[in-house]
């Protein structure tokens, strides 16, 4: 099994890690709206006036304000961990994206000698194995295809040369064409 080195690059595909990233964001902002919402109007209900008669309504109100904005800097200060994280897992998919994309261009280009590899904790494994059974036989078609060309090629030889050799054995001639007619007719009408 080949062994692999470490992804250097986080970004590999634009818009479907960008698009990716902002879903995990806006989830997350989502998530954070409504937990902090349902905790800061539980607290205030519970105790907003047991504190309003504590502290005057001017003190009060900058505790509130205190609050919302040490609620908005966390938030604000966990979204870059949050892109991090939002990249390495869409890299998981995005790597193999970006590989198996390189792949079906060598298989289209007629290269099916390599199969296709993908890290270990990379997504996309079944996929992979499914492109790999195919372009196996891809492959056994390939040169089961040459085989059959190649006798083509040796039995219009030997007709060639029985016919230059003048002496027309008929019987030789008739066997060496239906063989002949026997490999062509190997290659149905989709593979040409």
């Amino acid at each position: 099994m080949k062994k692999f080195r470490r992804r250097t690059r986080l970004f590999i595909t634009g818009r479907f890690q960008i698009r990716y990233i902002s879903l995990i964001l806006f989830f997350m902002f989502m998530t954070a709206v409504l937990a902090g919402y349902t905790v800061y109007v539980t607290t205030w209900v519970m105790f907003g006036e047991k504190l309003a008669a504590v502290y005057p309504q001017g003190l009060l109100l900058d505790i509130v304000k205190q609050v919302n904005m040490v609620l908005f800097l966390r938030l604000i200060l966990l979204s870059p961990l949050v892109i991090f994280i939002g990249l390495v897992l869409s890299n998981r998919i995005a790597g193999p994206i970006y590989r198996i994309q390189k792949f079906l261009q060598k298989v289209s280009n007629g290269r099916y000698k390599n199969d296709l590899e993908l890290r270990e904790k990379d997504e996309l494994q079944d996929l992979a194995g499914s492109l790999n059974l195919l372009v196996s036989k891809l492959r056994s078609e390939r040169q089961g295809r040459e085989k059959t060309l190649d006798a083509v090629k040796r039995d219009m030889g030997e007709l060639e040369t029985a016919v230059m050799e003048g002496g027309h054995d008929g019987k030789r001639l008739l066997e060496k064409i239906v063989e002949l007619r026997e490999n062509i007719d190997k290659f149905s009408v989709h593979d040409l």
